[in-house]
């Protein structure tokens, strides 16, 4: 399965490379210039002594002024909606009142408030290659090139009753730097990343709310093949019916910092997180109230689950998250680390022994250098390795009493887990000694551990009921 997703990843991969040593291609549809309404010019009023006049906005920056969701073809009514900001950003052209956005370096002021979409956004391609890999609409245009969006406060819902649609999707090689602001709502049914949807980009957020999105996998989030940072963030109540309640990641980099899960679902595995061939930090977390339902086929990882992966979590903390049978609060599968798996190759060389992907890296110029400099880093340097030190579990759950498997806390096929506060003085319980938090397996390295909770854990949950 692993050999067939890579394969498609480098297909995407290789349209981006192509894109790379040819012309920008034209829209597949040319997008009409916009139209200014005409407006007759009132007789200039003399500036008083001493007034300075307004600045001209900043070149790139794009204010929007309307909380009404506007779609393709827009209505020239002297307005900047999200999205002809966005067409904005991704054009570089004037949209309406919109300021054109600079290639690259384009940012969008949100006003303040609460922005309700109610339908599917229509606009064409702003190029003939990028073509959206999802079932399910999105209620903006697709970002396609590197855009900064300020959403100074402003909450973004899915209005009730609405037609299934996420927020943002990305496309190839774009990026997204978005902070102070809240998703909710998001619903995309049995396609994938409730409220934003990532493919072979990359993503950074601060101060940014998940709330009440749902999707088959990443019922807020689901990224695949990039980097994405995450800073000072909530995901709460985020529902999927696959893996990854709140965020799916795939073949990616991730640094997660401050962030909080709460109350996060999954039918599949991963309540709160789920992770794949991925490159993962986690500091100052806060998992808690996360779960896997047992109403599908999920039965790891309440909190979080994560499969062939390259992980720390320091300074971290989980509470009453659940599983049906494994990982109440951490699941993880890492047969090679357990020496269990004989798949150790580089995935470069995976790549190679593919007849038609070796046919690309002789054929499309700087194929292979592409891969290389990747934003996600897994085409280069990847092994498993399993670090959780200096967190705090308490009173998180297995729940299937006909098979007691010692892994409230944590189940893992091999980790280095010491130096962690298990919710007792005595230690953690199942393969441990005390009766705290329990751990599984032989090969989860949990002593010496924490005999009081350290300081970044709250007091109120830290302690084992």
């Amino acid at each position: 399965m692993k050999k067939t997703f890579l394969l498609l990843s480098i297909l995407i991969l290789a349209s981006a490379a192509c894109q790379s040593v040819t012309t920008t291609p034209p829209p597949s549809k040319p997008i009409p210039d916009p139209v200014t309404p005409t407006v007759s010019s009132p007789q200039a009023t003399p500036v008083p002594a001493g007034t300075s006049t307004p600045a001209a906005p900043k070149e790139g920056v794009i204010f929007v002024d309307t909380l009404e969701q506007e779609v393709y073809p827009f209505v020239q009514n002297g307005k900047c909606s999200l999205a002809e900001a966005i067409m904005a950003a991704n054009t570089a052209k004037q949209f309406d009142s919109c300021n054109a956005g600079v290639p690259g370096k384009s940012v969008i002021e949100l006003m303040p408030g609460e922005y309700v979409f109610t339908r599917v956004d229509q606009s064409p391609p702003v190029y003939e290659w990028l073509v959206s890999t999802t079932d399910t609409g999105t209620a903006l245009p697709p970002i396609v090139s590197p855009v900064t969006i300020h959403g100074n406060g402003a909450v973004l819902t899915r209005g009730e009753n609405a037609e299934p649609f996420r927020f943002f999707e990305l496309m190839i090689n774009s990026a997204l730097t978005m902070n102070n602001v809240t998703l909710q709502n998001g619903d995309v049914a049995d396609d994938w990343g409730g409220a934003v949807y990532s493919m072979n980009a990359s993503i950074t957020l601060e101060n940014t709310r998940f709330i009440n999105n749902r999707a088959e996998n990443g019922g807020a989030v689901y990224f695949t093949l990039g980097r994405m940072d995450i800073t000072n963030s909530e995901f709460v109540n985020n529902k999927s019916t696959g893996n990854g309640g709140a965020l799916f990641i795939d073949s990616s980099r991730s640094l997660i910092q401050s962030t909080r899960f709460e109350g996060n679902e999954s039918d599949g595995n991963g309540g709160g997180l789920y992770a794949y061939f991925a490159t993962i930090v986690i500091r100052d977390g806060f998992f808690i109230r996360n779960r896997v339902t047992g109403n599908g086929n999920g039965i790891f990882g309440g909190g979080m689950y994560t499969n062939h992966v390259n992980i720390t979590i320091t300074e971290s903390q989980f509470y009453q998250n659940e599983a049906p049978s494994y990982g109440g609060a951490v699941g993880v599968i890492n047969p090679i680390l357990a020496g269990i798996d004989p798949e150790e190759e580089d995935m470069l060389e995976q790549i190679q022994d593919q007849p038609l992907i070796s046919d690309m890296l002789t054929s499309i110029p700087g194929f292979q250098a592409t891969l290389e400099a990747h934003p996600s880093g897994i085409y280069v340097d990847f092994k498993e390795d399993i670090q959780i030190h200096n967190n705090c579990f308490a009173n998180n759950a297995t729940l299937n009493p006909a098979e007691p498997n010692w892994t409230s806390g944590i189940h893992a096929n091999a980790a280095m887990a010491d130096g962690n506060y298990w919710g007792h003085p005595s230690g953690p319980s199942g393969r441990g000694p005390g009766t705290g938090d329990s751990v599984g397996k032989n090969r989860v390295t949990f002593a010496p551990f924490l005999t009081e909770a350290p300081p970044h854990c709250d007091p109120e949950f830290a302690e084992r009921k």
